[in-house]
């Protein structure tokens, strides 16, 4: 019996729900674009945009290009001599904030097979870097896509560009296939403006995609949900956010502006749901200056990340931490002294068994009655926390600190 009245919040203490920004890597401006805008976002230093946000915000990268169109990629074409936007790559790698993999590669103009996989393992491998978040690129001749639509054959075995495995030797845990979402806020409360859009999308499904096999809108509202790829494979997929409602034109730094309205922010929070939100950050972006309703937007989200409202991290740690916070498991040991929180260092989720470390335990809080006396251990490691006042509850709550990653400077 758990006396000591301990349950898990949803969120870290103070927030009310999650955000992350998943930018793909198509049309990058420049490689000194690319450097700044991510400047801006990341650091609190001063940006040719004006002073950092100090947010925590990711990127995606491609290993190679075969395109028609210039792209920034890790190697040069398809070949694997590194190009000048490499070391930015590697540096980002270390820091985790570039941590999704928008496919192998951009191969609008075909090429693709799996021994270009295996070299970019390699390179991933001697730089001791996992990368945990696939991102499905492009139509038509980009083959190595996951998922069993038409011309996917990533996880086909019996083709030449099955390469799924090798992926998830790269660390790839998350996956998105294509599906996409207007609803603000997964896993939110059922509102009646979200009830109305799940049932609008059912309805778009059966419509307009009646017919099409796994279309791109889900019939609920869940971040993640297991997927079996056709060599066997059971992981994560996962779904983004386009915007309120409206057509996806093409999602670039200018069409940030409105994903990021500050009434979708309001929504968020009120819906206390997670969000990860489809994005090309780093298209259009013009060194001139960046839109002035975009900034100011961004200056509203940044006060409801600095006021804990928004837990905001990249996309990889966003989606291990709600995996975490579902399927964590603990046995309460209570005595008249003391109550101990006793974490189990492996979690059972619908796509088998997986071990977690203490650094995956940042966020985690627990609601107790008496937190000046109790203890959370992962096995026999006694773990650091800080106690928090009462939040909307009315109770208080213990928290494993949330670190945000390093920018490097």
């Amino acid at each position: 019996m758990n006396k000591a009245n301990v349950a898990l919040r949803e969120f870290p203490f103070p927030a009310h729900c999650a955000v992350a920004i998943s930018s793909d890597i198509d049309n990058a401006s420049s490689v000194d674009s690319f450097k700044e805008i991510m400047n801006y976002f990341n650091s609190s230093s001063n940006t040719i945009f004006g002073n950092g946000l100090g947010l925590e915000v990711g990127n995606s990268f491609w290993f190679y290009t075969n395109s028609n169109k210039p792209q920034l990629s890790y190697f040069e074409g398809i070949t694997t001599r590194k190009s000048k936007f490499a070391p930015i790559i590697r540096e980002l790698w270390k820091s985790g904030h570039i941590d999704t993999m928008h496919s192998w590669g951009n191969f609008d103009l075909g090429g693709f097979d799996r021994s270009l996989a295996d070299a970019g393992l390699n390179e991933l491998q001697k730089c001791s870097t996992k990368i945990p978040v696939w991102v499905n690129h492009g139509v038509g001749l980009n083959l190595q896509k996951l998922g069993n639509y038409p011309n996917m054959k990533g996880d086909d075995p019996s083709h030449d560009a099955y390469h799924l495995d090798l992926s998830v030797e790269a660390g790839c845990e998350y996956f998105w296939i294509g599906k996409t979402t207007h609803i603000i806020g997964q896993n939110s409360h059922p509102s009646i403006t979200n009830k109305l859009k799940l049932g609008l999308q059912w309805l778009i499904k059966r419509t307009k995609y009646y017919g099409t096999k796994d279309p791109i809108y889900d019939d609920g509202n869940e971040l993640l949900f297991p997927i079996e790829f056709r060599d066997g494979r059971k992981m994560w997929e996962f779904i983004r956010f386009i915007n309120a409602w409206g057509q996806e034109h093409i999602l670039d730094i200018n069409e940030l502006t409105k994903q990021l309205n500050p009434s979708i922010i309001k929504r968020l929070i009120k819906n206390q749901g997670y969000m990860i939100l489809y994005t090309h950050l780093n298209e259009h972006v013009d060194l001139a200056g960046l839109p002035q309703s975009l900034v100011k937007n961004l200056f509203y989200l940044q006060e409801h990340v600095v006021n804990g409202n928004i837990l905001m991290g990249t996309t990889s740690r966003i989606l291990k931490y709600k995996e975490i916070r579902d399927y964590l498991s603990y046995k309460i040991v209570e005595t008249d002294n003391e109550v101990k929180i006793e974490v189990q260092d492996f979690i059972e989720t619908p796509i088998g068994v997986k071990k977690i470390q203490e650094n995956q335990l940042m966020g985690v809080t627990f609601y107790c009655d008496t937190p000046e006396k109790t203890t959370i251990l992962l096995g026999k490691t006694k773990l650091d926390f800080k106690i928090n006042p009462k939040d909307e509850t009315g109770r208080q709550s213990i928290s494993i600190p949330w670190q945000n990653l390093i920018y490097p400077s």
